[in-house]
């Protein structure tokens, strides 16, 4: 008999970010083995997923809750609500093991299995992160990255609830010239291309950091290619490109035409100073790009402690340092010796056996 493997996202095809995304790219991969009956259940519309009904973080009722200051999240009542219509679904397909990532749908999902008396087991994939002291709750814990793990391990978290699996990432399928990717996007086919995909906002992933640095390179052969979703503060960010003077391309993009915005850059960017892994690097790497971030666990974690590209971006001026010196180097080289690292650390064939070999021990257990 096959284990029964839920993946849910309230977010999926309610938003498009990496976050979300993960379970629809888990899926791709699980549903077809042997082991597991995978089924993927989402708040939006998406391909392969079934469809769970919903209040959207965007919707018109969600703005006006928003703005009566009746809710203060707009993602917490998705969350409820997708909590509320899976029920009927539970009852239905009768999950051996829940897969999570969103906090209040895991609590809900808790609350749930002790009201109802189900015996499915939850496993909490910390991928916002939220840490160990919330996930230590559910029946089992994913971590991203291993220092994440040897955090709650050093907390008392017992290692056989623990499991380091990171997302499976995008790959390229096809192969696309440069020339021939820049043009697709209306890019100068000469300039030095520099692309961050990452949302739209200055408190997480620090959009105005990067303009301000591509700024201080004071090159006119630059063009910044922002692949992402809108936020509340990307007016502000698209003025302050204007006011610096600098040449953007903003575009948002399903992950099947995110591949080809990756082939038309020179070098990738990653600005933010926290992430709970960064599955944008590991994409980035596969299309054998150099990749230049902040330190953090997760960054150390994919590319290790020698990488080069890894310079502290709390400081002003340091990311315009690093793609100078990055720039007068052999980026083609170094591109392919980044995609050799992340193809051997991150295969999808390798990490999805790692997940089933989980479900396996999570069901056992």
């Amino acid at each position: 008999m096959k284990i029964k493997v839920a993946l849910l996202s309230a977010g999926l095809g309610n938003v498009s970010r990496g976050f979300e995304t993960s379970a629809a790219t888990w899926f791709e991969y699980l549903h077809g083995a042997n082991l597991i009956d995978c089924r993927l259940f989402a708040g939006g519309q998406y391909k392969n997923a079934v469809r769970i009904p919903n209040i959207s973080r965007n919707s018109t009722l969600a703005n006006i809750l928003k703005r009566l200051q009746l809710i203060k999240d707009g993602c917490r009542l998705e969350q409820l609500t997708f909590s509320l219509s899976f029920l009927i679904y539970m009852i239905g397909f009768k999950p051996d093991i829940l897969w999570v990532q969103e906090a209040t749908l895991a609590q809900m999902a808790l609350k749930f299995k002790k009201i109802f008396r189900f015996s499915y087991k939850i496993v909490f994939c910390d991928g916002a992160p939220v840490g160990h002291q919330f996930a230590k709750q559910f029946d089992h814990i994913v971590f991203l990255e291993k220092f994440a793990a040897q955090k709650a391990l050093n907390d008392g978290v017992p290692t056989e609830k623990i499991s380091v699996i990171p997302y499976i990432c995008l790959t390229p399928k096809t192969f696309i010239e440069k020339k021939d990717a820049r043009a697709l996007f209306g890019l100068p086919e000469n300039d030095f291309v520099i692309i961050c995909v990452a949302a739209w906002n200055t408190h997480h992933k620090r959009i105005d950091y990067l303009l301000n640095e591509i700024a201080l390179l004071g090159q006119d052969d630059v063009t910044l290619l922002l692949c992402g979703q809108p936020e509340a503060e990307t007016v502000m960010l698209k003025d302050l490109a204007k006011q610096l003077g600098i040449k953007t391309k903003w575009v948002t993009l399903p992950p099947s035409e995110l591949t080809k915005a990756y082939f038309a850059a020179d070098i990738f960017v990653l600005p933010s100073l926290k992430e709970g892994l960064g599955a944008v690097l590991i994409e980035a790497g596969f299309h054998k790009l150099p990749v230049l971030c902040h330190p953090y666990d997760s960054a150390l974690y994919i590319f290790g402690e020698e990488y080069d590209g890894l310079t502290d971006l709390s400081i002003k001026g340091n990311l315009a340092k690093k793609i100078e010196a990055f720039r007068k180097t052999d980026l083609t080289i170094k591109g392919n010796e980044v995609a050799v690292h992340i193809n051997n650390t991150f295969n999808p064939d390798m990490l999805t056996q790692k997940f089933i070999s989980m479900a396996e021990q999570v069901y056992n257990s």
